[in-house]
């Protein structure tokens, strides 16, 4: 790493400027609110009522967030424009023998978003399987993010996991979200 100046500048500190919402007190860089858009995101168990229908996510559980918020318990909603990523964790269960495929895939303002959909690929009865992916993407101000899926098996839900004993674990919601604004 190289420096343009020393560290012990006021208003540049080698490869990151100051201005546009970070600035320099006493050596400590800090970062407007405006940049700090975040929000985690969680629900329990989801079903799938009908085969082949789009499913969209419900959150009922928010925790720290700053800028975004979820409306509608469906749409995962931004105050500021700006590029955002979005990661995601879903607990997926399924309790019919046979292979059934889930797709899961993000909705920018009502449409889907091309490239972002990830497919599993279901064995036999399965407990439970972990599934995560990311997506990075521009969102208007007052725009809005869902978080949508689909199976041909109802068979296949987002699983929360009951807590548990020896030793105590807590309980594990179905899907968890974070989005948060990279710039």
């Amino acid at each position: 790493m190289s420096y343009k100046v020393p560290l012990t500048s006021t208003g540049n500190f080698g490869i990151m400027e100051t201005g546009a919402g970070l600035t320099v007190t006493n050596g400590v860089v800090s970062a407007s609110l405006g940049l700090l858009n975040y929000g985690f995101f969680t629900d329990g168990t989801q079903t799938n009522p009908v085969a082949d229908t789009t499913n969209i996510v419900t959150f009922n559980n928010t925790g720290p967030a700053n800028g975004i918020s979820v409306v509608g318990g469906t749409d995962i909603t931004v105050v500021n424009a700006g590029v955002y990523t979005k990661m995601f964790t879903l607990i997926v269960s399924k309790t019919s023998g046979g292979t059934s495929a889930v797709s899961f895939w993000l909705r920018l303002n009502g449409a889907d978003v091309a490239g972002s959909r990830q497919d599993l690929e279901l064995t036999n009865t399965l407990s439970q399987i972990f599934a995560s992916g990311n997506y990075t993407l521009t969102i208007p101000a007052g725009g809005y993010i869902q978080l949508c899926w689909s199976s041909a098996d109802i068979t296949v839900q987002l699983a929360e996991l009951p807590a548990a004993v020896n030793p105590t674990r807590p309980t594990g919601d179905s899907v968890k979200v974070t989005l948060t604004r990279i710039s």
